[in-house]
């Protein structure tokens, strides 16, 4: 079939070339003839001076003078015609290299030619387009495996027509991952001499597509460690996933109508099978894939619910729980990095890691406001957003039905084997943590306990006593603690029975905090001596109280197999039994990953590989820690800098025609006009500026499709990006009154801004601190300094709420606080009255900006002492002090120092 297709694709080229060169050498050489034939030569042959030709014109208008007059018209068309194939002829010379990477550029050349060139681009690019298609490189084939009986399948490469309902022996954990979590494609082995291009026009039926194949899989690791970051170059061997349509991605796959009922024995946990579910959630969903099935019909965006697992890389899959719960974490990592980093204006800082960011953007968008009325006027449709995220002291395990499967499911004790059980293990444990992050500065109501053994295999480098997770020399120690957790519940209900029945109004905890003690879930790996003892506590133990999960066989328990992939077979005395249950995994790298993060979160020491340089070497520039014990007036005095003339700052004035200003609310200027413009803007166009701006290089259309959550469907997502551009383009040439400009510059699916005609705060924001960063230290770099600390007006984009921007709002929002930290040090060296009231201005201003960024109130504690103002100094501290006791934190010791010394100075008598 691929045969066929390719030899009557070509057929249609060689047939569209012959045509399109008849037509033009038709009209090249059949007018010339008709011409010459009919009225020979226009020009008289008696004219031989200029007196002859004035007595020629002042002849009176015959036939044979109007015959001469037409023939001299179509003779100067004719030419015209001729010298408008050459030129246009040379432009497709000139721009092949682009058709070949981009045949839509033969119709965007066409809307900006006149009428009169029209004709003859049309002629010569189809021409060119179809000697295009001829000149295809030889097409490449996805290799198909061998299956282990040996036999080779006929068919090349396909998706499965119903996702899990086979599973081959040698088929990858990727791939069977990718598949469980419905992939947006197939999987594709690089064979020699593959590229792209060839890749591209056999799976997706154009070359030109090959942006999305690359799109696709440049953040994907490869079985050799290595990431698709060349679009030129490809290894043998590699895993590639081929986007599909809509219609093969998405077939009718729903599980059947299965939920986890309440236990009837102790002894037997939740398991999810085929009665009516008891969750009304999963019974919603139930019904829901049940009526499809019935009436045949697909569901609308709007109807269907939300994913609740997220990919988070090869092999890794966590539920939307987990994701809130990275996200709230993320503040105090955040917080504790920027306390122990050295301020710079050049360095970048290190970004989150991929399975960090991909949690945190499903968080943000499962956070956003959903819309239930329909929007007439809107110019896009977003994607749906993941679900909403259980309550916060709730740790799930994976999903059923399309909705997240709690901890309560392994009441009773499980046993879990198989080669996913230590995957699963991993995320459960990784689920408490982050479930913890949640509730802080509160106690976590879930806490987890495992041994030491199986903590360093899981999660190495996980101290002993770490927020919701502790671990135990052995199993014996395990069993002791598990006890005297039973012991304590049993204690707290007798003393809640007591009270209830007490005269004495009983005591409550405050808002929100848990009463009596936590739940404990003790993750072991069973032995023979003690497999008997640890199935009798789990037994036993009350609902809420204790959970016992074994990674190994539990007589007298559930047993769970787990694949690779999450899935779950319970394992019966009939045998096994198939559930629609799929439990969250993650790879070792992943969960290291999620580790150090919740590490730095917690003021921990991550391991050295993972964050190189120790805590000392990461101390602000001025050292507070050696001279907090030195009392500032046994110091000599600074020496004096000779007065420095100030540099005058040139004004931002805006020199082409329109200005973007991001760094705050997205904004819109025209030159010329002091007020905004495009005040009635949609909240869509201001993202996809927003977005545009933040990547001044441009971005290729599957990732803007990515980051404004645009419909999963290419020919849709393609008609919405083009009413984005459509939407600007008319609101800046109105303002502009630029008729004809072209904002949004399109090379292919490549998007940038038209920096001839655009120009951001952002852009000038980060040539100021170029120039601060390469200027050596003196005027030229303090005047560059406040003219980046001037441009920062707030948070990038500030008022939307974009999942993408968090990152690049937080490191803009960095290198505001490190420029403003140099003015700062700057000034405690100058000694000059001005440049620190100066730094003190911006101070105040970084400080309204980012409230807990404790760097600034140490520089402005020590501007303040400085100037004799320790009352002042000391309210600064009492600032900072409150808003960390809010987040449930202290202020650092040399901060702390700094004001202790103020007070000694401030009562010591003149």
């Amino acid at each position: 079939m691929a045969y066929r297709s390719s030899s009557k694709a070509r057929l249609g080229a060689f047939l569209t070339a012959t045509a399109t060169g008849a037509i033009t050498l038709a009209l090249l050489a059949g007018m010339p003839y008709v011409l010459w034939h009919a009225t020979g030569v226009p020009w008289p042959d008696r004219i031989g001076s200029w007196h002859d030709l004035s007595a020629w014109l002042m002849q009176p208008v015959a036939d044979p003078v109007m015959v001469d007059l037409l023939a001299m018209v179509g003779w100067v068309c004719w030419a015209a015609f001729a010298w408008s194939l050459v030129t246009e002829a040379a432009w497709y010379a000139l721009h092949l290299p682009q058709l070949l990477r981009d045949r839509t550029a033969h119709a965007a050349h066409l809307e900006t030619l006149p009428v009169q060139r029209a004709l003859a681009a049309l002629c010569i690019g189809t021409l060119a387009l179809a000697v295009i298609s001829l000149w295809r490189p030889p097409a490449a084939n996805a290799h198909q495996h061998t299956p282990v009986d040996g036999v080779r399948a006929p068919i090349t490469a396909t998706a499965p027509a119903h996702a899990g309902s086979t599973k081959d022996k040698g088929e990858s954990d990727p791939t069977r991952a990718a598949r469980s979590t419905q992939a947006r494609g197939v999987e594709y082995t690089v064979a020699e001499g593959d590229t792209l291009w060839d890749i591209a026009g056999t799976h997706l039926g154009d070359p030109l597509k090959w942006p999305r194949v690359y799109a696709l899989n440049k953040n994907r690791i490869q079985a050799d460690g290595q990431r698709l970051t060349d679009p030129d170059q490809l290894t043998p061997g590699w895993q590639l996933t081929i986007p599909t349509t809509p219609a093969a991605s998405s077939p009718n796959h729903s599980a059947p109508p299965t939920a986890h009922p309440a236990p009837t024995k102790p002894s037997t946990p939740p398991m999810p099978t085929a009665q009516p579910p008891a969750d009304p959630t999963a019974g919603h969903s139930a019904e829901h894939d049940t009526a499809s099935r019935a009436t045949g019909e697909h569901t609308t965006n709007h109807a269907r619910p939300g994913p609740a697992a997220i990919s988070v890389g090869t092999a890794s899959m966590i539920g939307i729980t987990t994701a809130a719960g990275l996200l709230a974490a993320l503040r105090f990592f955040r917080f504790y990095q920027n306390r122990f980093r050295r301020p710079s204006l050049d360095a970048q800082p290190p970004p989150l890691s991929p399975v960090i960011e991909k949690a945190v953007v499903a968080a943000r968008e499962a956070g956003l406001p959903r819309s239930t009325a329909a929007d007439p006027g809107r110019l896009i449709t977003r994607r749906t957003p993941p679900q909403p995220p259980q309550p916060a002291c709730t740790v799930t395990i994976g999903t059923a039905n399309a909705s997240e499967i709690s901890l309560d499911a392994l009441a009773g004790g499980c046993a879990w084997t198989g080669p996913g059980a230590e995957a699963a293990a991993r995320a459960l444990v990784i689920g408490i943590l982050t479930a913890a992050e949640r509730l802080r500065p509160q106690t976590p109501r879930i806490r987890g306990l495992l041994t030491q053994d199986l903590s360093d295999r899981l999660l190495p480098g996980t101290p002993p006593e770490f927020s919701a997770l502790a671990s135990a020399e052995d199993l014996d120690e395990a069993i002791r603690r598990a006890e005297a957790h039973l012991l304590a519940h049993a204690r707290h209900h007798q003393d809640t029975q007591e009270a209830a029945h007490s005269p004495l109004p009983a005591t409550t905890d405050g808002p929100g905090e848990r009463t009596g003690p936590d739940m404990l879930v003790l993750l072991t790996e069973p032995n023979t001596a003690q497999s008997s003892y640890l199935a009798a506590l789990a037994s036993r133990a009350p609902h809420g109280a204790l959970i016992v999960l074994a990674l190994g066989d539990l007589p007298g328990t559930a047993a769970w197999r787990i694949g690779s992939d999450g899935t779950v077979n319970q394992q019966t005395g009939d045998g096994n039994c198939a559930s629609s249950l799929q439990l969250f995994h993650l790879t070792p790298q992943a969960g290291q990953d999620v580790l150090d993060m919740l590490l730095t979160a917690h003021e921990e020491r991550p391991r050295p590989r993972m964050v190189p340089g120790a805590r000392a070497a990461a101390d602000p520039p001025q050292h507070p820690d050696e001279d907090a014990d030195r009392d500032p007036e046994d110091d000599p005095p600074p020496a004096q800098p000779e007065p420095v003339e100030p540099v005058k700052l040139r004004e931002a004035n805006q020199d082409k025609p329109v200005r973007l200003n991001v760094l705050g609310p997205a904004t819109l200027y025209a030159h010329g006009n002091p007020e905004p413009v495009g005040l009635g803007l949609r909240g869509e166009v201001r993202e996809f500026l927003a977005l545009l701006a933040a990547h001044p290089t441009g971005l290729i259309a599957d990732d803007i499709v990515r980051h404004l959550r645009l419909s999963e469907d290419p020919d849709q997502s393609a008609k919405e990006l083009k009413n984005l551009r459509r939407a600007v383009r008319r609101t800046l040439r109105t303002a502009t009154g630029h008729s004809k400009a072209e904002f949004i510059q399109l090379h292919g699916e490549l998007h940038k801004l038209h920096t001839g005609l655009i120009e951001t705060d952002l852009a000038a924001f980060t040539e100021a601190l170029h120039h601060a960063a390469s200027a050596p230290d003196g005027p030229a770099r303090l005047a560059a300094l406040c003219r980046a600390v001037d441009l920062y007006h707030g948070p990038f984009a500030h008022g939307g709420d974009y999942p993408w921007c968090d990152s690049i709002r937080e490191s803009l929002a960095n290198k505001a606080a490190d420029a403003v930290a140099h003015i700062a040090h700057h000034a405690e060296h100058t000694g000059t009255r001005q440049d620190a009231d100066a730094a003190l201005d911006h101070l105040e201003k970084a400080i309204g900006l980012n409230p807990t960024h404790e760097l600034l109130y140490q520089h402005a504690i020590r501007l303040h002492q400085a100037a004799g103002r320790h009352d002042t100094a000391r309210h600064t501290f009492t600032l900072l002090t409150r808003h960390l006791n809010e987040l449930g934190l202290e202020p650092d010791p040399a901060t702390r120092a700094l004001v202790i010394n103020s007070t000694r100075s401030s009562a010591r008598p003149g």
